[in-house]
């Protein structure tokens, strides 16, 4: 990090990033679009890469502030050592549906997100051109079912989209399924990782 010769000093890019976060990434009012790059692209796990136009009409329209007034965002931030251009931010996101989102009439159901790993890389004039978001790290944690972002939030006020991506953040397959029931069939006949080793 002491090599780096990316202009923006750590703290002041962190520092940055908290700005666009709380602009709601140019959505939100009174701010506009300065904060994202020209060539800005949103990439999630499932959605993406979303040009700067797309992610500010998308984005912007689900108006998250109205819909879930008390959101916390919850968020701890930290420089990429190797690449110093990216901040990392970790979120835990909490709050209550109390107002219209996305057409589904206000529920009252807290939402409780899991941690998710989320990015911004900046340019040398501290304009985002890259967010990530959405990555879910302890499917365990919350009330999505280890889903992120939007789809998440849908997901805790008990509308979730009608695609598997947005039901849950992992649905094994019948194969992989089977091949997991034969693996612990076989510990007991001493095969597999968690055999018991016979002396």
């Amino acid at each position: 990090m002491a090599q780096s010769k990316f202009p923006i000093a750590p703290e002041k890019l962190i520092q940055r990033a908290k700005e666009v976060l709380a602009s709601e990434f140019g959505t939100g009012a009174g701010f506009d679009s300065n904060c994202l790059a020209d060539d800005f692209q949103f990439v999630a796990p499932i959605v993406g890469p979303l040009s700067k136009k797309e992610f500010m009409q998308a984005f912007g329209s689900f108006k998250l502030r109205d819909a879930v007034p008390d959101l916390a965002d919850n968020s701890w931030f930290q420089v990429d050592p190797l690449e110093p251009n990216r901040v990392w931010f970790f979120s835990r996101a909490t709050g209550t549906h109390t107002g219209p989102l996305m057409a589904i009439a206000a529920t009252g159901k807290r939402i409780e997100m899991p941690p998710q790993a989320q990015s911004m890389l900046f340019n040398e004039k501290g304009e985002c051109y890259t967010l990530t978001v959405g990555y879910c790290m302890d499917k365990r944690i919350g009330n999505t079912e280890g889903v992120g972002g939007v789809f998440g939030i849908v997901k805790a006020v008990g509308k979730a989209l009608p695609f598997p991506e947005a039901k849950r953040l992992y649905t094994p397959s019948q194969r992989y399924e089977a091949f997991e029931r034969v693996a612990k069939a076989g510990e007991p006949l001493g095969f597999g990782p968690g055999a018991q080793r016979r002396s």
